[in-house]
Order: C-alpha cells, then sequence, then structure tokens
C-alpha cells in the first residue's frame, strides 16, 4: 500500500459510479428522475457533459478501520485508480451539474425541455402508462396541482 492510500479513509472504496446516456427527452430524464428516488444516488455532469451516476455503496472488503482486506488481489480498477484523481488529493471533478435530488433534476429538465414540450411529454407518458387518455390525464395533472409546473422545484 502506498503512502497515500495509508492515510485515506478508502474514499474512493465508498461509491461506485458509471456514465449513463444523456437524457434528451422527457421520458429520459424520468428514468433518472427515478434513480434519485433511492438513497445514496447523486448524477452529475461532467465538463465534456457526459452524464454519471453515482451510487454510495461502501466496498464490503474493507475492515473496521477503512483498510482494505484483499489489498494484494484486489480488483483491476482498483489498482489502476491513481493519485491523480484521488479525493484525498482535493481533485475537483469539474461537474458542470450535480443532482441529489429528483426535485433538482427535475427543474433541469422543465428548463432544458421547455415548458411546453415538457408539459406535452408528461401529459403524453403518464397517460400512456395509466392507460387513459390524454385529455383525462392532463385534467388530473391540474387536479392534483402537478401542472403547470412553472415556477416548481
Amino acid at each position: 500500500m502506498d503512502d497515500m492510500c495509508a492515510k485515506c479513509k478508502a474514499l474512493c472504496c465508498k461509491y461506485f459510479c458509471f456514465e449513463i446516456d444523456s437524457p434528451d427527452e422527457y421520458d429520459d430524464f424520468e428514468d433518472i428522475r427515478w434513480y434519485l428516488c433511492h438513497e445514496g444516488v447523486s448524477v452529475h455532469v461532467d465538463e465534456d457533459e457526459d452524464w454519471y451516476i453515482q451510487i454510495e455503496n461502501p466496498c464490503n472488503k474493507l475492515d473496521e478501520n477503512d483498510r482494505c482486506t484483499i489489498y494484494e488481489d484486489r480488483p483491476l480498477i482498483c489498482r489502476q485508480y491513481t493519485g491523480d484523481n484521488c479525493e484525498l488529493t482535493g481533485s475537483d471533478y469539474g461537474y458542470v451539474e450535480e443532482f441529489a435530488t429528483p426535485e433538482q433534476l427535475d427543474e433541469y429538465a422543465h428548463k432544458t425541455l421547455g415548458e411546453k414540450d415538457y408539459e406535452q411529454a408528461m401529459v403524453k407518458f403518464r397517460a400512456k402508462a395509466a392507460k387513459a387518455t390524454q385529455k383525462d390525464m392532463k385534467m388530473h395533472l391540474f387536479k392534483v396541482g402537478l401542472l403547470p409546473r412553472k415556477g416548481r422545484g
């Protein structure tokens, strides 16, 4: 174990993160909104406009002192992790956007898609899922206060 890892509390071993498809349409945002309804999940967009999901879930090979119990046989991804991208060194990951709640993403989606397109897609997809007419769904969404969306978030 190198000196830098010996000083650390295994920050890189307490979550995992991977790239997801960038949302282009309402239903794409709805999938990501569902992710954010779960504990320990966040989503961010990096400087290259790539989208990532981060899941807080510590490695089960850490001991009570946050030391790797399989260090000599650790997975390749752990071996490739270097001080250049280590959280202990205070590296800035350069997120352009970061979402920790469904409401934050919803506000971003509303702005990105535009008010009219967002609301039309919302009615369309929810009507389809509920096997209802779009007219009935729109009336329902007004009744329960989900339309109009302007100013929410």
